[in-house]
């Protein structure tokens, strides 16, 4: 059985479309075409996801000469579950997300999370073409980048130790759609909650544990409620911009080709740049006393095959054909199973 608990709405629903629109009509007032606003589902709360973020912004204000101007705001605004039709629609420009915060509404993207991290054989085999081909037609956003945080993906972390198998039976484990496979597949019970909510919910004992990117218990304080995290990792955590279809017609050759540039040159930096990171949060980890659970190799590979089967089935059911062409594609380029 799955529990979904859905993030608490401090601002009603009546009054948060208000609210939206009345920002999208004063900021519009003093923009020109080269300033833009992007919807985050992350904020600096929340590194090493939103290092990533900060990387394409810089990137773009270097290729562009600080020309292009990009205004940020985050989850506090629009809650992550909710973010896509206000982009889609034109309220924002831009969007940074991980695309299974919106699996209900159709997300190619999500499946990538399946993929090696290659930025430029998912761009030269045309996975990255497909993906954004399909944003297109389905969700009037135009793709411009599909960013992987690192090379070392997602983990889960506990309250209470884990045995090498990795035996979650009986536990509570916050997890997205994107956990949900390796959770079962351990024996736990996957929970819905926003990561904003991961710490309470680890505190009050509403939740055992939590499926995270690598690195980020440093910077979300994790560390101080839960003290045990399993290895090795698994998936490869992907983010990628969007920009509202309509918006990105009506902007100059030489914007688009920024947009487009600063997104080719934060796919190939990230990676390395987010290993580094690992690198320091781990070692941080190591100092605060978060053990390390080393899964035997027999469970590490019942981890990521029960993450790539349960991506690509969750990639299935929400765009069929595409889906399945976008598998085979992958597949012959080897960068899938």
């Amino acid at each position: 059985m799955i529990t979904l608990r859905l993030p608490k709405n401090s601002v009603s629903r009546l009054i948060r479309p208000l609210a939206i629109a009345a920002m999208a009509v004063s900021t519009g007032l003093a923009a020109h075409a080269a300033d833009l606003r992007l919807l985050s589902s992350f904020n600096s709360t929340q590194k090493p996801t939103f290092a990533v973020l900060e990387r394409y912004l810089a990137n773009v204000k270097e290729l562009s000469g600080g020309s292009v101007r990009i205004s940020v705001v985050g989850p506090e605004v629009v809650p992550i579950f909710e973010q896509l039709q206000p982009v889609s629609s034109g309220t924002f420009d831009m969007l940074y997300t991980h695309p299974v915060f919106h699996a209900g509404s159709g997300s190619l993207a999500l499946t990538v999370d399946a993929m090696q991290v290659n930025p430029a054989l998912r761009r030269s085999s045309g996975v990255w073409d497909q993906v954004d081909a399909f944003y297109q037609k389905r969700h009037k956003l135009k793709m411009v980048a599909m960013m992987s945080v690192s090379n070392e993906g997602y983990h889960l972390f506990t309250k209470q130790p884990l045995s090498p198998a990795g035996d979650l039976a009986g536990r509570k484990i916050r997890g997205t759609p994107t956990y949900f496979g390796v959770i079962e597949a351990l024996g736990g019970q996957p929970v819905v909650l926003p990561g904003s909510e991961i710490y309470s919910a680890l505190q009050t004992g509403v939740i055992d544990g939590a499926g995270w990117p690598a690195a980020g218990m440093v910077s979300m304080r994790h560390y101080e409620v839960a003290k045990y995290r399993l290895r090795p990792t698994f998936g490869a955590a992907t983010q990628p911009v969007f920009v509202n279809l309509d918006r990105w017609n009506k902007l100059d050759a030489k914007t688009k080709e920024v947009l487009l540039e600063a997104g080719r040159k934060t796919e190939l930096e990230m990676p390395a740049l987010g290993d580094a990171i690992q690198k320091e949060e781990d070692a941080e980890l190591d100092r605060r006393g978060v053990q390390v659970i080393q899964m035997s190799p027999a469970v590490a590979t019942k981890v990521q095959k029960a993450f790539i089967d349960s991506i690509w089935k969750q990639g299935a059911d929400c765009c069929k054909d595409e889906a399945a062409a976008l598998r085979a594609t992958a597949i012959k380029a080897g960068l899938t199973q």
